[in-house]
């Protein structure tokens, strides 16, 4: 285990600032080489908490911006045709690339890791899908599947 000091919000009950032990490969692969932490020595230790209040500052203001996108994504609805079956199951399917390029369209960008889409919608219906923006905003998309013959 390796224990880091992390830089930024997320995973919800990580703050700021604070020491949390995690496995060797998810430090030394994704948390420092993206900038998300910093092992902690005491030097790192120090400089984070020299540096704790403009990293809170960059924080709030990712959160106030998500928060201004969630709310434009509640207000959306994606509503698309696909050709189906009699049963409703599509022959197609929706995904998560179709989300994030619907809302692209509409001039909001999110990475698609953001939506929590689980699997691929494949049959007729509406459905609302998770999407997390900051660990603590998130929003959903109501989606409407229709069948080019339902929406005559």
């Amino acid at each position: 285990m390796a224990r880091v000091v992390v830089l930024e919000k997320f995973k919800k009950n990580w703050d700021i600032g604070s020491i949390v032990n995690v496995k060797d490969g998810y430090a030394r692969n994704y948390l420092i080489p993206n900038g998300k932490a910093k092992f902690a020595t005491e030097k790192n230790i120090k400089e984070i908490k020299s540096l704790e209040k403009s990293l809170l500052e960059k924080d709030q203001e990712n959160k106030t911006n998500a928060n201004s996108t969630a709310s434009k994504i509640n207000e959306l609805k994606l509503t698309k045709e696909i050709a189906a079956k009699e049963n409703g199951e599509l022959y197609g399917s929706l995904s998560v690339s179709d989300i994030v390029n619907f809302l692209s369209e509409k001039d909001i960008n999110i990475q698609k890791k953001s939506v929590k889409l689980g699997n691929k919608i494949k049959t007729t219906g509406e459905y609302s899908v998770e999407i997390d923006l900051h660990p603590e905003v998130n929003c959903s998309l109501d989606i409407e599947i229709l069948s080019p013959k339902t929406s005559s």
